[in-house]
């Protein structure tokens, strides 16, 4: 449904670029594959920021920070070793963010507007940091899929083992769900089934590509 508060109606734009906001948990992937099957090109941040901490250039600057207890075998950064130890100590994750987020916001940026280049009649950004690092700039409208925070634990919970403190700490250095809800042009419920979110999908597909 369109959000009240938006100041952004049906934007005209060839090839929009739409940003998708949300909590942990609450299923931008899912929105973000169900927008790929309507024909839009998708720009993963997680994607970015995987082969950003493969750079040798990125690990280096790891290593010196955190030392080499957050590599595993072949050299490459554990991931999960990682986010155990900047989630748990503020400096160091504003010190992973130094060394990575530059990068990732470039690389980013590029891949946007390579997109946008394209045939694809919509480009969607999955990330994290929008508004964050002034990503949503990029961005025609905004879409922030909501779902009540018992249903993001349970599925975060089931899928990957957090408790709700475990989401909390990874939350606490993001914007607040109110702030990106306000942002919003649109809002996606996603508590239901992926074919209730799907339909939802489409219609705000069809009303900002037509």
């Amino acid at each position: 449904m369109a959000n009240p508060k938006s100041a952004i109606r049906n934007p005209k734009s060839p090839r929009p670029v739409i940003g998708l906001l949300g909590g942990v948990g609450a299923g931008k992937s899912l929105a973000a594959s169900q927008f790929a099957e309507l024909g839009c090109e998708v720009v993963d941040a997680d994607r970015i920021a995987h082969a950003v901490l493969c750079e040798e250039t990125t690990k280096q600057a790891i290593r010196e920070r955190f030392g080499d207890q957050i590599f595993g075998p072949g050299g490459k950064v554990d991931r999960r070793r990682l986010g155990e130890r900047v989630f748990d100590h503020p400096e160091d994750r504003e010190a992973l963010e130094q060394i990575v987020h530059p990068e990732i916001c470039r690389r980013l940026r590029r891949a946007v507007q390579t997109a946008r280049a394209g045939d694809a009649p919509a480009v969607v950004l999955d990330a994290p940091i929008i508004l964050e690092k002034g990503l949503d700039n990029l961005c025609d409208l905004m879409v922030y899929i909501k779902v009540p925070a018992e249903v993001r634990q349970n599925r975060v919970g089931g899928a990957r083992g957090w408790d709700p403190s475990e989401i909390a700490r990874r939350e606490v250095s993001q914007v607040s769900l109110k702030a990106k809800q306000d942002r919003a042009d649109y809002i996606i419920d996603n508590s239901a089934s992926p074919e209730h979110t799907f339909e939802q999908i489409r219609r705000v597909f069809l009303v900002v590509t037509t």
